[in-house]
């Protein structure tokens, strides 16, 4: 492993003193990037300070991590998967240790640059820039991917496109689908392939298990925070 200040590297001051119109999306708050920072620092000094979903909605909640640990332990360590969307790498830093292999996408190089950083002592994450959207999602069909963890775009066009390419990858049998609750274009295609019955519900996870719960944004979500779901082949 390297020294702490070499895996730590360029990550603290990667959006230092940029103006908010400078970050590399509108969703990455000058707020976002100090708890990153933070955590980083955290995670210098030998302990975890991962922000939950009450202080960075585009994250996971604790709820999540704790159900993803029950729901996956037992049997994903011989498993790879398929993070969608990779954000600063809370997640993915989470699934390194659930699985055997971590893909993880991001479209913004920047936030796969603070990732791998993040991510440094891990040495089974694949780090890969990719846009949903106007890449070749062929490319990974050439290998054995088990489980999907998808969280890119939320509008329901797009999730309609991402789920009908995860299911073209044939060795993919899960696949998890994160503000599945707050978001409704994720709810909506995951209930139009379900109701096609190439999508079958497996497990509620994450916020909502004991009713409506809040954003940080304010909005009442009425629905869990994320659904697994199991991929229904011919």
């Amino acid at each position: 492993m390297p020294p702490k200040r070499a895996w730590v590297g360029t990550l603290a001051v990667i959006f230092a003193g940029a103006a908010e119109d400078d970050l590399p999306r509108s969703t990455i708050t000058k707020e976002a990037v100090q708890r990153f920072q933070a955590s980083v620092r955290a995670r210098m000094s030998g302990s975890e300070l991962t922000p939950d979903k009450a202080e960075d909605e585009w994250t996971s909640s604790e709820a999540l991590r704790k159900d993803l640990v029950q729901q996956l332990g037992a049997f994903s360590q011989n498993f790879t998967v398929l993070e969608v969307g990779s954000y600063f790498g809370y997640t993915t830093r989470l699934l390194s240790h659930l699985f055997k292999r971590v893909i993880a996408l991001d479209a913004i190089p920047e936030l796969l640059q603070a990732n791998r950083e993040y991510n440094m002592d891990r040495d089974n994450i694949l780090y890969l820039r990719f846009h949903t959207g106007n890449h070749d999602w062929s490319i990974f069909s050439m290998n054995t991917i088990h489980v999907v963890f998808l969280d890119a775009s939320h509008d329901f066009e797009s999730v309609m496109q991402d789920i009908d390419n995860c299911l073209r990858i044939p060795t993919v049998s899960l696949i998890i689908f994160d503000d599945y609750g707050a978001e409704e274009g994720v709810r909506l295609a995951v209930e139009r392939f379900v109701a096609a019955k190439r999508l079958q519900p497996v497990a509620l996870l994450g916020e909502g298990e004991n009713g409506p719960w809040k954003l940080r944004d304010g909005r009442e979500v009425k629905d869990r925070e994320a659904i697994a779901c199991e991929v229904l082949r011919p």
